[in-house]
């Protein structure tokens, strides 16, 4: 890898099957150790895991030849290869988003499209009959949820972008298939993605808005369904980012409900009363709440609260008529709600080591208890996990104002239990996106490989609050560039690994970042930083912030994040690394879907025909029919088989 500008030029574009890309083998070679996938993609084929109101039905996706939506009676049986297909579609080939099972129909509904272009629409099939049927015809929809009763679902459609956008709040009669307009929203109140709560009675709704399109600025809106009107709930004038901002589902009363709400910098419960019309703050916390659902403990009603940072989970149980919180326990495993029956809470967990597991909390009145109902085989751990985790604070370049000391960023280390042999080592770093505490097979599989994985929280990741989330708001490869450089020199010097041989990777948000950082110029903001990345491989980003948001389906992602592509015309330019990819300090891997509309396919494709007009080391990789991301196993295996291949003609020139 000392050579890394020596006559190696990797101009490729998307390999055809050859006898080293057929799906059966799942055995890649990688610096002369063999490294298998199958158990990733046959032996554990599982993701994305969802569980029916009474949690006895567990979904998922079954990725093998095709990419299947399956489910399983869990009261029965715990073998996920006996699972049934919930509907007869490969979701390699399309989107299939939040599956919903309807216990009043035996459907399952989800929204998704036909040809992984975002063109998003509820669908639904019913269990003993696995055919689909395609209930909505409109452009894109945001938000949706059934209505206590189950037998229709309030919609948030996208029927237009850009200046040219139009939203509107529907309702679809499960029974009749009549489709009636609720309202359209308004210019100072544009309706979002999130979820929808009904009133126990339908007599009023409430969504998501943005005031003035401004994703900062995120509100709670409850609509009247008979006069149309629409009262903002959160208080317009303080910022609150749509990831922080949601409602409840189920009513405390058919006129009292909960919503949340991180307009004080981190994401809180609120109280909505539909008499008054006002809403109060009932939590005061300084982490973020994750979830909270209603328990009944003898006949009493309470409220079992998720608190979750990137570290640790806490389950809090909370008097509804104080809003006092009775008690608290901690977990290291992050932890969600899967279903609620009684005072039962089924959550489905996972961590950067343990896969998936099913823990049923029993919550009493002073305390609880925990059992894990279901867990994989200790054998398929062992070929599922690879690595030792180690939890790191990294100092970056700025003071952190909550302390007066230089900043830290959360970050955890994957290392390879079989390292790559000294004087060989890999580091590779994850440009965004990084510090979840969950299970990432990527990861694993790298880890796997010999190579060490660096996974850090940059400014502008979420976990940390608000503010922290917010940090690289409008600033766009800056200040988050310089942290991640930061990191990739603490981890350098930490594992005596040189420069050439940490690489960083990353996919949508993250391949921005990516190019960015081997490309970077060496100063932002006044901020000056270098790091000689030895390599870079990106997956569905971007090289041209104004090109992405003129082409993609989120243009108010490009404008929150980088900054109006009129009047910031100049910043935009300089922080895209088409612009610089001339200061490229490694060869980079450019690997894309053609058929994303989230991210559009030039976005690799400029890269690539920039650096071949500059004639410097890379790869460019197209994937046929993909959307935004690598789905399916034949997917996947090329994936990984172009990854390894990268990475081994970098270090044989």
């Amino acid at each position: 890898m000392n050579k890394l500008f020596a006559i190696l030029m990797l101009l490729v574009v998307a390999m055809t099957t050859n006898a080293q890309q057929t799906s059966s083998d799942l055995v890649l070679k990688f610096q002369g150790r063999d490294v298998n996938i199958a158990p990733f993609f046959q032996d554990f084929p599982y993701s994305q895991f969802s569980l029916s109101d009474d949690g006895t039905k567990l979904f998922f996706f079954k990725a093998s030849n095709e990419n299947k939506l399956q489910w399983l009676d869990i009261a029965k049986e715990q073998d996920l290869s006996k699972a049934t297909d919930v509907v007869d579609l490969d979701f390699s080939k399309r989107n299939c988003w939040h599956p919903q099972y309807n216990d009043k129909d035996g459907c399952v509904y989800w929204i998704g499209d036909e040809s992984n272009e975002e063109i998003i629409n509820i669908y639904r099939s019913n269990l003993l009959s696995p055919n689909p049927e395609k209930l909505t015809n409109v452009p894109y929809i945001y938000a949706w949820n059934f209505n206590p009763k189950k037998d229709k679902i309030a919609y948030v459609a996208r029927l237009a972008q850009n200046e040219k956008r139009l939203d509107e709040l529907r309702i679809l009669d499960l029974k009749t298939g009549k489709d009636e307009l609720v309202r359209q929203d308004e210019p100072d109140f544009r309706y979002t993605w999130g979820d929808v709560s009904w009133q126990p009675d339908g007599k009023g709704l409430m969504i998501l808005a943005l005031k003035d399109a401004d994703r900062q600025y995120a509100n709670i809106v409850y609509i009247d369904t008979e006069t149309k009107k629409t009262t903002v709930l959160t208080d317009a004038s303080r910022k609150a980012s749509y990831a922080g901002t949601s409602v409840m589902q189920e009513w405390i009363s058919p006129d009292e409900c909960f919503y949340f709400s991180d307009q004080d910098g981190y994401k809180n419960i609120y109280r909505f009363d539909r008499k008054s019309m006002k809403s109060t703050q009932v939590t005061h916390f300084t982490t973020d709440i994750e979830d909270a659902r209603f328990v009944t403990i003898k006949n009493e009603k309470y409220l079992f609260v998720l608190q979750s940072n990137p570290i640790e989970t806490s389950m809090m149980l909370m008097d509804i008529k104080t809003g006092k919180m009775l008690y608290k326990q901690t977990s290291d495993l992050s932890l969600s709600i899967g279903a609620v029956k009684g005072n039962e809470v089924s959550m489905l967990a996972n961590s950067t080591s343990v896969v998936f597991q099913i823990v049923k909390a029993e919550v009493g009145k002073k305390s609880m208890k925990l059992n894990v109902t279901f867990d994989l085989p200790e054998a398929l751990k062992a070929k599922l996990v690879h690595s030792d985790v180690e939890r790191l604070s990294i100092p970056t370049f700025d003071i952190d104002p909550a302390t007066g000391k230089e900043r830290l960023l959360h970050a955890y280390l994957y290392k390879p239990k079989n390292p790559l042999p000294a004087g060989k080592e890999i580091i590779m770093i994850e440009s965004f996106y990084g510090g979840d505490n969950r299970y990432n097979t990527e990861y694993q599989i790298y880890n796997a490989a010999g190579i060490t994985v660096l996974s850090p929280s940059p400014r502008g990741s979420s976990g940390f609050g608000r503010d922290f989330a917010a940090m690289n708001d409008k600033d766009l490869g800056g200040n988050e560039i310089i942290d991640i450089i930061y990191c990739a020199k603490y981890i350098s010097d930490k594992l005596n690994v040189p420069a050439e041989r940490v690489g960083v990777f990353g996919m949508s948000h993250g391949g921005y970042a990516t190019m960015r950082l081997v490309t970077f110029p060496g100063e932002v903001n006044g901020n000056k930083a270098h790091f000689k990345f030895g390599f870079g491989i990106e997956t569905a980003g971007f090289c041209d912030i104004i090109y992405q948001h003129t082409h993609s389906n989120i243009p108010d992602w490009t404008y929150l994040e980088a900054g109006d592509p009129v009047t910031d015309k100049a910043k935009l330019i300089d922080r895209s690394s088409l612009y610089h990819a001339e200061k490229l300090t490694g060869p980079l891997l450019l690997l894309h879907g053609n058929h994303d509309n989230r991210v559009d396919i030039e976005g690799s494709r400029l890269m690539d025909r920039k650096l071949i007009q500059l004639g410097l080391p890379h790869r460019y990789v197209e994937f046929e029919g993909l959307g935004h991301g690598i789905k399916g196993v034949d997917n996947n295996r090329k994936f990984y088989y172009e990854c390894f291949r990268f990475l081994d003609e970098i270090e044989n020139h």
